[in-house]
């Protein structure tokens, strides 16, 4: 039987389907169907995958694989604001409170089967990764003569795929990586966020390796995507030499965005939906009102909820179209910095020292010690990184304690937990046979 959900895009892709619209449409449904196969325990056919899945269609299918990442990525910068104390939740839907409350339970469908726009993460996070994943395979089995800029293609969507893992084992305390095989899709097993990550740290390497000779604006770009991506990932598995090898050789001022547009609700900024100067769903905390940094702008509204929650806009993204940082040279640069703490702490005091004078900071001042300057790589991380799903990653990362403390009453009833990583959903158990029983 068809969900809600499923009915509403088969819809939309069939009333879009003679349009461009509505190919790259067709494109992104095709990718969701996909992991849904792994979700439902019957997955009805919607899309007939042969008349899209053509070498003509290539750069359309890389598009549609683009578009599944960007608004799961969006939905992950609000929900790992909410569990990782940047934002809290303003509304009074029970659905979402776990998030804030960071007691996500493996029953919940609004982490595990939602879609991005609803706030879900597992499955669009999933879907964009299957969607990449898919994409290389059938790249990988045309010829450059069918495909133009074939390998660049291939490249672009080993990054994605690469993010795509990367977010899975940050935000989840263990994941599942199922793919394709031809047309068949084969059940992938439970793995650690170790293993995620170092899957993803082989996955930014293999883009890495694509780009080899590849120069232009394009090839650079994708090249320092995937440096910050795999610096990101060897700091979360604590190898900081090789991460800082990689940030070290992104510019600055690199930024790479992920976009958004008024056109559609999937296509908005989901932080903007959720946050703005007129309304808001979540609102930003407390503890980042308190900086005083314009790297945090906010409006408070004044008209708390009836639980005293604050009505506190976000202004970082002041359109529904404002792009999403999801690779900087200033992350990189902080990564530079954690890795100078030891050896080279005047280098990493002069890189802090400009985050500093951005936010409106005096000179550092404290310590010239690791445990002092990694301190303030982690606050200036806060700051800097605001609103760009890299907290939560943090938190478990530094071993940092969650604001408020576990224990402490939460607004809508019972108490914050203690868990800040997600559960694996008991959809994914429950159908997915190497897991079923588990």
């Amino acid at each position: 039987m068809l969900t809600k959900t499923s009915r509403r895009r088969e819809a939309r892709a069939s009333s879009l389907a003679t349009s461009l619209t509505g190919l790259v449409l067709a494109v992104t449904l095709l990718a969701a169907c996909s992991i849904e196969r792994a979700l439902e325990v019957e997955s009805p056919s919607r899309i007939p995958a042969g008349s899209l899945e053509h070498p003509s269609n290539a750069a359309l299918l890389v598009s549609g694989a683009v578009a599944d990442f960007d608004c799961a990525f969006q939905a992950y910068v609000v929900v790992s604001g909410l569990i990782g104390e940047e934002l809290d939740e303003y509304t009074q839907t029970a659905a979402r409170w776990p998030y804030d409350r960071r007691d996500v339970q493996a029953n919940q469908a609004q982490y595990s089967t939602s879609s991005c726009e609803g706030l879900g993460v597992y499955t669009p996070l999933q879907t964009a990764r299957v969607s990449a994943d898919n994409v290389i395979r059938l790249l990988q089995g045309w010829t450059d003569a069918e495909v133009p800029d074939r390998m660049a293609l291939i490249a672009r969507a080993t990054a994605y795929e690469g993010w795509s893992q990367l977010l899975l084992g940050e935000g989840f305390c263990t994941t599942v990586f199922s793919s394709f095989q031809g047309n068949e899709f084969l059940y992938g097993s439970e793995i650690t966020r170790e293993q995620a990550l170092q899957a993803a740290e082989a996955t930014f390497t293999e883009a890495l390796t694509l780009l080899q000779g590849m120069s232009g604006a394009s090839a650079d770009s994708l090249r320092y995507l995937a440096l910050v991506g795999r610096a990101r990932t060897r700091l979360d598995l604590g190898n900081t030499t090789a991460a800082r090898a990689d940030a070290v050789l992104v510019p600055a001022g690199f930024v790479f965005q992920s976009t958004a547009s008024a056109v559609s609700g999937r296509r908005n900024n989901r932080v903007y939906s959720e946050s703005n100067n007129i309304g808001v769903s979540v609102s930003v905390s407390a503890m980042y009102r308190a900086m005083n940094d314009p790297r945090v702008p906010y409006v408070n509204l004044n008209r708390p909820n009836a639980l005293g929650v604050a009505a506190v806009g976000q202004l970082k993204y002041p359109s529904p179209s404002s792009p999403i940082p999801l690779a900087s040279g200033a992350e990189a640069q902080l990564i530079v910095a954690e890795a100078d703490a030891t050896g080279s702490p005047s280098n990493a005091i002069a890189i802090l020292n400009t985050f500093r004078a951005a936010g409106g900071q005096g000179p550092y001042g404290g310590a010239v010690t690791a445990t002092a300057i990694r301190a303030e790589v982690i606050d200036q991380r806060r700051r800097a990184l605001f609103l760009t799903g890299t907290h939560l990653g943090d938190l478990i990362r530094y071993n940092i304690t969650p604001q408020p403390a576990a224990g402490a009453p939460f607004p809508a009833g019972g108490p914050y937990g203690a868990q800040v990583c997600m559960p694996l959903p008991d959809v994914e158990r429950l159908n997915n046979p190497k897991l079923r029983g588990a």
